[in-house]
């Protein structure tokens, strides 16, 4: 990381790192990517980044661990480009990503880490910043033009997971 941020990482003195050591009590994890959270050991073929390779990813919250704040983590899966109704709905890659995903986090939490909370960005279908209304991270699907609402095959995933409970 700090060969591709380079400049722009604060500096901090050392009484300024002496005065927030062990002051942190909570963090926040809005992941997108791994690209920054682990260093892995190189492959003859470099795979194209994409969530596939996030799915075994050493989690931020282990990062924290022995600060030993609390932990809360999100992620987002999204399908680019305009959709059908029907292959919106069927959203088997999201349901895959977060059971992979899920899956990593459990593990964290197994190996030590501190975290108290997780969502999935997000509910809805919704405006995304840079792609308009043609990429859906939602596991519900959202008509833009009558605005119903139609939950795809991974919010009854995330459903079952709720009501069994994931050990």
């Amino acid at each position: 990381m700090r060969e591709i941020v380079g400049d722009r990482l604060p500096k901090f003195k050392k009484e300024e790192r002496l005065m927030v050591q062990g002051s942190i009590d909570f963090v926040g994890i809005n992941q997108y990517t791994t690209y920054y959270i682990s260093n892995p050991p190189p492959q003859e073929k470099p795979k194209p980044l994409s969530y596939q390779q996030d799915w075994h990813a050493e989690f931020a919250c282990k990062i924290f661990s022995p600060f030993n704040p609390d932990s809360v983590d999100s992620t987002s899966m999204d399908y680019a480009g305009n959709q059908t109704f029907f292959d919106a709905i069927d959203d088997t890659k999201r349901i895959a990503y977060y059971r992979g995903y899920m899956a990593e986090l459990k593990r964290a939490t197994n190996d030590g880490a501190n975290v108290i909370g997780y969502f999935a960005w997000s509910l809805l279908d919704n405006f995304e910043w840079r792609l308009g209304y043609t990429s859906r991270f939602g596991i519900v699907y959202v008509n833009y033009k009558t605005l119903e609402r139609y939950p795809k095959m991974s919010a009854y995933w995330f459903k079952q997971l709720l009501d069994r409970g994931y050990k």
